[in-house]
């Protein structure tokens, strides 16, 4: 099992993906997968041998609102994709926990990975 811990970040949520310009919205998950990929290196990510839960826990700073459940998942698990600490982001290939928000002084994210027998 690892937990990414994140200070500081969110991953770019669905709406905003959707509603930015194809070209801003490539670059704002490509910054997502270039965070999420230097964290599972730094925190050693094997490359997934099959199946995984994926948890997500996000620290919301002062003033900033809660987003939808389903907001974060679709830039998170392409980046978890990308660096190979998920196979695919199918059913057959993840398994997703429901999200979590918590209070705090400013945002952070922790996402864990356990794989699954």
């Amino acid at each position: 099992m690892w937990t990414l811990w994140i200070p500081g970040w969110h991953p770019t949520p669905l709406n905003k993906l959707l509603r930015s310009h194809w070209g801003t919205a490539a670059k704002l998950k490509a910054k997502d997968r270039k965070i999420i990929t230097t964290a599972a290196r730094a925190y050693g990510v094997a490359p997934a041998p099959g199946r995984r839960k994926v948890s997500l826990f996000l620290v919301l700073g002062k003033g900033q609102r809660a987003a939808d459940p389903d907001a974060f998942w679709k830039s998170t698990l392409d980046a978890l994709v990308a660096c190979g600490a998920l196979k695919d982001d199918d059913r057959l290939h993840v398994e997703l926990a429901p999200p979590a928000f918590a209070r705090g002084d400013a945002p952070a994210t922790f996402i864990t990975l356990e794989d699954v027998p």
